[in-house]
């Protein structure tokens, strides 16, 4: 909640989490496999299939998003304006759809224009988001037009 994602270190973490170094690393290589295993969580706990993200990607994440705690709320909500943290989502919910399902070509598209869209976004001063406007986001998604 204090910093964006990009300025989080590991020992910003161990520090507020009151553990040391070695039990951060025992569990996670880096704070992006921390940024995973959570993502991983959520998907889990929200009972949403990584197929879905294929086909209707931005309501996969509104659902995870519903799914999750006030807290996460908030921190997602913080977390929104920083770049970094937009393409470790992305980066690892393509992981998590790559694990679970091999080399998927069409994952690798929905990647690139939900990358391309996000980004748009950011550009155009976050003037979508997807707990608020899912169906505008997934008919950008589907008709690969942005909105005037």
């Amino acid at each position: 909640m204090q910093k964006p994602f990009s300025k989080i270190t590991v020992k910003d973490i161990v520090g507020k989490a009151l553990i040391n170094r070695n039990t951060f690393y025992l569990h996670y290589r880096d704070k992006y496999d921390l940024i995973e295993q959570i993502l991983t969580s959520m998907i889990d706990q929200a009972d949403i299939s990584v197929n879905d993200f294929v086909h209707q990607p931005f309501y996969f994440f509104q659902t995870i998003m519903n799914n999750t705690s006030t807290v996460s709320k908030k921190i997602i909500d913080r977390q929104k304006k920083d770049q970094a943290f937009h393409e470790v989502i992305l980066r690892t919910v393509l992981h998590i759809v790559m694990k679970n399902n091999g080399e998927n070509d069409a994952a690798w598209f929905t990647f690139g224009k939900v990358s391309a869209i996000m980004s748009w976004n950011t550009e155009h001063g976050y003037r979508y988001s997807i707990g608020r406007d899912v169906k505008i986001l997934q008919k950008i998604y589907e008709t690969e037009k942005f909105p005037k």
